[in-house]
């Protein structure tokens, strides 16, 4: 009897064992629960509020067999920048947890609402600045709400971001990525690392950055004050959905992912970037009218330059738009409306 009651007692302690082994190695993304060795799709729930209904956000996990780093990729902060989008569909059918050494949460559209209204740069309903409502507030607008549900459901859970962006519908944008200095030595060596592993031919070095936690605006920058090495990409412009930009955010997310350990492999690097270490966005200083760009993004200028000017709508000169110093074109507007505030030309100083 007593030989019996030991067993029995074997038994129950080593099923517990085994449940919270499984507990443990359960990882959970919204409504998406995955094991090792899985990769899951589904959705981070935002809840209705008062100006709009609820909002579903596809993310899709894989889950490697082994330990490792949890690396997070955003694309769709703005619903017009399509390749990002198209990309991260791509990766989340090519990887496989075989593969994986970790975890990679792919968030596939992260502002639902802009892309399927397809509004340039705003939350159709609430129209705000998706990129500058984080962490976002639980019962606040529809932005703010889906800001912090993904705050606290992917930043907050992985340990490197890639904030996947593009030129939206009214952006000439050549290639380029913002790296952001914190201050912290550490931090910013292995988010240095993050911009030189992508591989583009230019990084942005951003010092402006705010540093309030609870206003931390941008989808990076929040990772970042959080403590988690994080970059901002730029490929593709004017809305496009070009095959060369899908293939080249496919290959600076791979290169992420090897330079990570995440995939076994050395990252592909094509060139030595160019870093800029300062730009300035001219903005329309004018409630409505025109916008005329005589330039085109990657452009070299000099101080003083004509890059483009606003007219009102009969033509009247509004606003001429010059070169701060000699420089390149890191994007400017190509598309005619232009209202107060809004940026026309963003020149890059290396």
């Amino acid at each position: 009897m007593k030989l019996k009651l030991t067993l029995l007692i074997t038994i129950a302690l080593l099923i517990s064992s085994l449940s919270d082994s499984c507990g443990q190695d359960q990882f959970k993304v919204g409504e998406i629960v995955t094991s090792r060795g899985e990769k899951r799709s589904g959705y981070i729930i935002v809840p209705a509020g008062s100006d709009c209904e609820e909002v579903r956000i596809p993310v899709t996990v894989i889950n490697g067999y082994e330990e490792g780093p949890v690396l997070a990729l955003f694309a769709g902060v703005h619903g017009y920048e399509y390749p990002p989008i198209l990309a991260m569909t791509r990766l989340s059918l090519q990887l496989d947890p075989s593969m994986v050494t970790g975890k990679v949460i792919i968030v596939h559209v992260a502002n639902i609402p802009s892309f399927l209204k397809r509004t340039v740069y705003y939350n159709p309903f609430d129209w705000e600045n998706f990129n500058r409502v984080f962490p976002g507030k639980i019962d606040g607008t529809s932005s703010e709400r889906m800001a912090y549900h993904l705050t606290r459901e992917v930043i907050d859970q992985c340990d490197y971001l890639i904030d996947n962006h593009c030129g939206d519908g009214n952006e000439d944008l050549m290639r380029y990525l913002y790296c952001t200095e914190t201050g912290n030595e550490e931090l910013d060596l292995k988010t240095r690392g993050l911009a030189v592993s992508f591989n583009l031919k230019v990084i942005v070095h951003e010092t402006g950055r705010t540093k309030d936690i609870e206003n931390s605006m941008y989808v990076s920058n929040t990772a970042l004050l959080r403590g988690k090495p994080a970059i901002s990409t730029e490929i593709g412009k004017l809305g496009g959905s070009d095959e060369e930009d899908v293939l080249e955010v496919m290959r600076g997310n791979y290169n992420i992912m090897k330079h990570l350990g995440i995939l076994d492999g050395e990252p592909d690097i094509l060139f030595e970037s160019v870093w800029v270490e300062e730009y300035q966005i001219i903005r329309s200083e004018h409630e409505q009218g025109l916008f005329y760009p005589l330039l085109s993004r990657g452009d070299h200028v000099q101080e003083g330059e004509l890059v483009g000017y606003l007219t009102d709508y009969f033509g009247n000169m509004l606003q001429e738009v010059k070169s701060p110093y000699d420089g390149i074109i890191l994007y400017i507007i190509a598309t005619p409306p232009m209202s107060e505030g809004e940026p026309m030309v963003s020149v890059g100083k290396y």
